[in-house]
């Protein structure tokens, strides 16, 4: 008898541990960090409990300019993660590399139907006439607004905005005690890249040339397009009033001063609409309108921001396959709908609005609603695809000290032309580093 069971424990353990070899661990890098990259551990965690044959180890790489560093170097090391996250101006230089593989191969053969995503993020990240990333964490930029301050000054709230009309609602808004200091700004702005990639787009710029690099490569920056040297004159004008307040490079600074009722006015990403709010802790109440266009141009929508998730290369079939499953998880209508009430980044499916917690948190907060609704009343082109060019992380910071140098006196054409010819030089080096 003693022989006996100790033949089924033997048994049992070499079947255990034959279970156990068969499950596929893979690498996630992700580039999200605080709260939001929280969540991102959390979808990891249900995926893993979701099902036994796939255990996907999640790294944060670190922020998005870090991540895309570290990306590279192991590729060129020939050890890159299955799965990595990276941001949206990001996507020429990893079609470039040649190590990825295109998720429109995968989403024909498995008949993914992408007709029920929205069209946008779908539209930024097909290239070559292939959908090279799935899309994942989605955003647009929006302004928001103290809804308090709006009320008390007898501003009727609206959606749909133009820069002049922000422009006089922010002097309204501005506060100054008997002395005349300041003691509420009416708006508080970063020198943020995004913004003036998306006001060249919603006013119907292509950021970059050969229609935003979706007709042939991109050789040219539009930096000193119409629309960008308004919104610099806008700028300077509200900031030389002290109507608004310049914080500097980081948008972080610019949510506090709103948060905190520094300022009544502020934009920044869908993104950070559940930080805001938890910041803001109930002291007012907040209202998010559309990002806005000058009335000269008029409107033709934004793009999107945020980041995408992309499947590597060299690596056996079975574990790109533990890789692939895990893309498809992430975009199912009930991890979309998870994902968007927890950070505020819109959900990628149709589906996911119609579920009960969404329609529900949508009634409770329209905030919600707002990125989506300006998303699907933007206009689909290329001029809405976004820019797709490589070094456009370099070319963004170039962008941001173009207006450091017209709040520093250097007139606005000169400070575009000059950081123009910067942002082209960067843009052809990096052309000729890759061949092109």
């Amino acid at each position: 008898m003693a022989k006996r069971w100790l033949l089924v424990g033997l048994l049992v353990t070499v079947l255990g541990t034959t279970a156990v070899a068969q499950k596929v661990t893979i690498q996630f890098w992700y580039s999200i960090g605080g709260s939001i990259g929280d969540t991102i551990q959390e979808l990891v965690k249900r995926f893993n409990a979701s099902q036994g044959k796939v255990e996907v180890k999640a790294q944060y790489a670190g922020g998005y300019d870090d991540a895309i560093n570290k990306l590279l170097a192991s590729i060129r090391t020939k050890n890159p993660p299955h799965v990595v996250q990276v941001y949206d101006i990001g996507t020429q230089i990893l079609v470039d590399s040649q190590a990825t593989i295109p998720v429109q191969d995968l989403v024909q053969r498995d008949k993914v139907d992408l007709h029920r995503f929205l069209a946008q993020p779908l539209n930024y990240y097909t290239v070559n006439g292939k959908l090279q990333s799935m899309p994942f964490n989605s955003s647009t930029p929006l302004v928001y607004f103290n809804l308090n301050a709006l009320q008390e000054a007898g501003i009727k709230p609206k959606q749909l905005w133009t820069f002049e009309e922000l422009a006089d609602v922010a002097r309204k808004l501005t506060k100054r005690d008997k002395d005349g200091k300041v003691v509420r700004y009416g708006i508080a702005l970063a020198d943020y890249g995004w913004f003036l990639e998306q006001l060249s787009y919603n006013n119907g710029f292509y950021y970059c040339n050969n229609e935003n690099g979706r007709k042939g490569r991109a050789t040219e920056v539009n930096l000193d397009n119409p629309a960008i040297q308004k919104y610099f004159q806008w700028f300077l004008d509200l900031y030389k009033e002290g109507t608004l307040l310049y914080v500097g490079r980081r948008t972080a600074d610019s949510q506090s001063a709103f948060a905190t009722g520094k300022a009544a006015i502020t934009f920044d990403s869908t993104a950070v609409l559940q930080g805001i709010t938890r910041t803001v802790g109930g002291r007012f109440r907040i209202y998010t309108g559309y990002f806005p266009y000058f009335k000269e141009f008029g409107r033709t929508g934004v793009a999107i921001g945020g980041a995408s998730v992309w499947l590597m290369k060299g690596f056996s079939e079975q574990e790109t396959e533990a890789a692939w499953s895990f893309v498809k998880w992430l975009v199912q209508p009930e991890q979309q709908a998870f994902w968007h009430l927890k950070t505020g980044y819109f959900p990628l499916r149709l589906e996911s609005l119609e579920l009960p917690d969404v329609r529900q948190a949508h009634r409770e907060d329209p905030n919600y609603t707002t990125a989506i609704q300006q998303l699907r009343t933007s206009k689909v082109s290329n001029v809405t695809a976004g820019c797709l060019m490589g070094s456009f992380p370099e070319i963004r910071q170039l962008s941001e000290q173009a207006l450091e140098a017209a709040l520093q006196g250097k007139p606005i054409k000169e400070a575009l032309a000059e950081y123009k010819r910067r942002a082209d030089a960067a843009l052809e080096r990096y052309n000729q580093s890759v061949g092109r």
